[in-house]
């Protein structure tokens, strides 16, 4: 299975250089990616410059609450965290995340995440979820710094469309949660919340993670008159119709008949002065 994802990853890359015409990219990336991804396998085999989580001594972890594990393994979901040595306030979803999840922490599910970079998101819901398979979806899928029978990553530019629907189409089994803490960039979580949120077992969840940080950085809403994802998601708490050029009329569609509840919070990180922290629950019926 293992190098079944590999391989997927390494297609999946060049074949997204070849539909956006990057032939020099791409040619870099015959050698570049294989490279790498021979470099994955074998730190894979030989668990070289990762932590296995099925080996972590501390069986302790498993009992801790979860804004614990996110601090342990520094993940900014936290309350807090270290960025080049410095404790920061992070964005602090524990609690949301342990309110809506808490009643299945024990269930076998299938978990999401979008843009996993290096992985300490999925360690932490890795103990949180003892019994669950998680994956980890990223445009550089070398990065992940952990590994496990339960844990797998692959590649995804949620710029893409059709990157998107690759990965969709790869995953067989349906998702209990996905979590899109992505690019941010207002396209891209409509894209990827278009397509994935048909992917969702019925009584599944899709997060967005940080989905109104343009109010702070204005380069990830660079379109003009555009509904921002917050605002769609209250219209159609509101049940109220909503018009978007990243979502056609029938995904549209399908997401208004399908979308039982939406919750909404705010966390605590700022970026100049303004809070980024705003998160979304969306419950399929």
């Amino acid at each position: 299975m293992f190098l079944r994802d590999v391989w997927f990853s390494y297609q999946s890359i060049l074949s997204e250089e070849l539909s956006k015409k990057n032939y020099f990219i791409f040619i870099r990336k015959i050698f570049g990616s294989l490279y790498k991804s021979l470099i994955k396998l074998i730190r894979h085999k030989f668990s070289i410059n990762s932590t296995n989580l099925d080996k972590i001594e501390n069986k302790n972890l498993s009992s801790l609450a979860l804004d614990k594990l996110f601090i342990h393994f520094n993940c900014d979901k936290g309350s807090y965290c270290f960025f080049d040595k410095e404790k920061i306030v992070s964005h602090n979803y524990s609690e949301f995340y342990d309110k809506y999840f808490k009643n299945f922490k024990k269930d076998k599910i299938n978990l999401l995440e979008l843009g996993s970079h290096e992985g300490k998101g999925l360690a932490s819901f890795f103990f949180y979820f003892p019994n669950s398979d998680l994956i980890g979806a990223n445009i550089n899928p070398f990065q992940m710094q952990f590994s496990s029978k339960r844990l797998t990553e692959l590649f995804v530019d949620v710029s893409s469309s059709r990157s998107i629907h690759s990965l969709s189409d790869y995953l067989k089994k349906d998702l209990d949660i996905i979590i899109d803490d992505a690019s941010h960039n207002l396209k891209d979580i409509l894209t990827a919340f278009s397509i994935l949120f048909k992917k969702l077992k019925s009584g599944g969840c899709y997060v967005i993670e940080d989905m109104d940080q343009f109010k702070a950085l204005k380069e990830l809403n660079p379109y003009s008159g555009e509904a921002t994802p917050l605002e769609i998601l209250n219209k159609i708490n509101d049940k109220q119709d909503f018009k978007t050029s990243f979502i056609n009329d029938e995904s549209k569609k399908y997401l208004i008949e399908n979308i039982k509840d939406i919750k909404i919070e705010k966390g605590s990180m700022k970026i100049n002065e303004i809070n980024v922290s705003d998160i979304a629950f969306v419950f399929k019926k």
